[in-house]
């Protein structure tokens, strides 16, 4: 299994959070997909646009803007190659489902994300 390491910032009353390997690599997707585009100062291309479409209908164009976004931040990670995405909808919610391949064993990922419209 390939070895990646780093930290989260998420429990910062943790003895140790290191993280490594998947738990790693499923952070640093999170991290960039739920952060706005152009919210991280000297990164404006780091983040998703999928904030400003939350409260859209879900339309084939909207769908396809989200798609897009997510496929562009998940291929610009070398760590992971991109399976599938899907989309759904309920009254508060938009659900992204992303499947992602860990490299180099082609390890199975799901990332399930629930955007509020609340």
């Amino acid at each position: 299994m390939a070895r990646f390491i780093g930290f989260s910032t998420k429990n910062k009353q943790a003895i140790n959070h290191t993280l490594t390997g998947k738990e790693l690599v499923v952070e640093d997707l999170l991290n960039n997909i739920m952060t706005r585009k152009g919210e991280r100062i000297m990164m404006p291309t780091y983040g998703s646009i999928v904030h400003d479409l939350v409260f859209e209908p879900l339309t084939s164009d909207i769908r396809k803007l989200i798609e897009d976004d997510l496929t562009q931040i998940i291929n610009d990670d070398p760590r992971v190659n991109l399976t599938s995405i899907n989309l759904s909808e309920s009254d508060h919610t938009v659900t992204a489902s992303i499947s992602v391949d860990l490299l180099p064993e082609k390890e199975p990922i799901t990332l399930t994300i629930d955007l509020q419209r609340e």
